[in-house]
């Protein structure tokens, strides 16, 4: 696991770091040899402006660390194995809250618990949300209701409880 980790730091390092460009992507998406937790020192990769670390065999929890990469407008960790809460900023630790410029967060079927995390709505600029297919439970936050952007909001197939709030600030919403 522990050469998995460097290899994929250094695979990214490279093309986002050490070769940097106005803006940077990384697709390792669809390869379920891919396993291991990922590294938090993918926070480092400050050029990442999309991320699709998707349909692997990741497992362990989402670093906070993602929440450095500002520049990052897509992430997409759905299909893994990934366990724990989705991290959220708590004073000096970085959470994915802090991706303002971020359109699409998409988490769907992985083993995630815990709430949605209210901080969530602070993320406006958000056109994709998909957190279908995990185990989060509670009330679905009331403050989603800030996501004018948002389009597409997938929840289904947890286990949240409570009434749906009030979301008639989402305009652009055309499927949850």
């Amino acid at each position: 696991m522990y050469q998995f980790t460097r290899y994929l730091y250094k695979f990214i390092r490279h093309a986002c770091v050490e070769q940097p460009v106005a803006s940077a992507s990384r697709d390792l998406s669809n390869n379920r040899g891919l396993k291991g937790t990922l590294p938090p020192s993918i926070g480092n990769l400050k050029n990442l402006t999309i991320l699709a670390l998707n349909s692997n065999s990741f497992s362990g929890p989402i670093p906070a660390s993602i929440g450095n990469l500002l520049n990052l407008t897509w992430l997409d960790v759905s299909e893994n194995q990934l366990t724990g809460t989705i991290p959220v900023s708590k004073g000096t630790t970085p959470g994915l809250d802090m991706l303002v410029k971020a359109k699409h967060f998409l988490f769907n079927n992985n083993q995630l618990r815990g709430n949605i995390p209210p901080t969530l709505g602070l993320v406006q600029t958000l056109v994709t949300v998909r957190l279908d297919c995990n185990s989060l439970s509670g009330p679905v936050p009331p403050n989603l209701n800030n996501l004018t952007s948002v389009k597409q909001l997938y929840l289904s197939n947890n286990e949240l409880t409570g009434p749906l709030p009030d979301l008639t600030g989402m305009n652009s919403l055309t499927y949850m």
